[in-house]
């Protein structure tokens, strides 16, 4: 019989093509073998996605380990709910019932970890990773499939058009200037009142979107691995994202990502590898 060309089919990092070689399989249960891309350096029994004729379905790594970038036989299974399945379900090994480290644990991954930087350098960056990987949208709500695929696209946009018009808008500085004879001359170089004002409604703005959706954001993470209140009752949430929220992020994406077994990445949707995407 004529030899098929193998086909590629890819979804977002996965890759699949149909195997060249045909493996025994029972004749009462026909099973399609397929060949796909491990997404990074997993061990044995670990499980992530794959997609293959736009299919999502589950793939058990095998005794011995995966390399990133390695391909593997494995069977294809064609179930209706497999591509209901969350995306994230094969990094996440966080326990439920508390958190997996501290909420000063930031430095757990060393001082150069990409969701270490995100953190501190532009926490809402991290938020818009964190919160596609929830599912949610760029208000902190669940979302529909096609909206929260653009989550970290549009909190990007928002966080580039404040600092653009953050630039832009920012007050004029106050020039001090001292003469040989010891005197003092300030200028004040100051602009017009609507832009002063403009300057302080962004900025006021963009702080309690930032605070409330991180808000928000917290109470799901919690939701999701059932870990109650410990500090502050029903204002926990608010009192670790008002006073650290920077340490708040980090904690978050240290509990819905496996650092262990994932690398981080610092500016894909998810935080995580481009394979690891949906």
């Amino acid at each position: 019989s004529r030899e098929k060309e193998p086909r590629i089919n890819r979804m977002s990092g996965y890759s699949s093509v149909e195997s060249a070689e045909s493996l025994p399989v029972a004749q009462s249960l026909p099973v399609e073998m397929v060949e796909v891309v491990a997404p990074g350096t997993l061990s044995a029994g670990y499980t992530f996605q794959a997609s293959y004729n736009d299919v999502v379905f589950p793939v058990t790594v095998p005794s011995g380990g995966v390399l990133e970038g390695q391909k593997i036989v494995v069977p294809f299974t064609n179930h209706e709910t497999t591509s209901e399945l969350t995306p994230f379900a094969a990094i996440d090994t966080a326990p439920h019932g508390q958190w997996k480290d501290g909420l000063c644990s930031c430095c757990k991954y060393g001082p150069f970890h990409p969701s270490l930087w995100n953190a501190f350098c532009c926490p809402q960056i991290l938020m818009g990773q964190i919160l596609t990987r929830m599912r949610m949208n760029w208000l902190g709500s669940s979302a529909a499939e096609y909206d929260w695929h653009m989550t970290f696209r549009r909190i990007a946009i928002i966080v580039i058009v404040y600092f653009i018009l953050s630039i832009i808008l920012q007050p004029s500085s106050t020039e001090v200037f001292t003469a040989q004879d010891g005197t003092v001359t300030v200028i004040n170089n100051e602009g017009p009142l609507w832009e002063t004002i403009l300057y302080n409604v962004l900025t006021v703005s963009f702080g309690l979107y930032t605070l409330i959706v991180m808000i928000r954001l917290r109470a799901a993470v919690r939701a999701k691995y059932e870990i109650p209140t410990r500090h502050c009752g029903v204002m926990e949430d608010f009192c670790c994202t008002f006073f650290c929220g920077c340490c708040t992020v980090s904690q978050m994406a240290r509990q819905t990502a496996n650092y262990e077994e994932i690398r981080a990445v610092c500016c894909t949707d998810t935080g995580l590898p481009p394979s690891m995407q949906t």
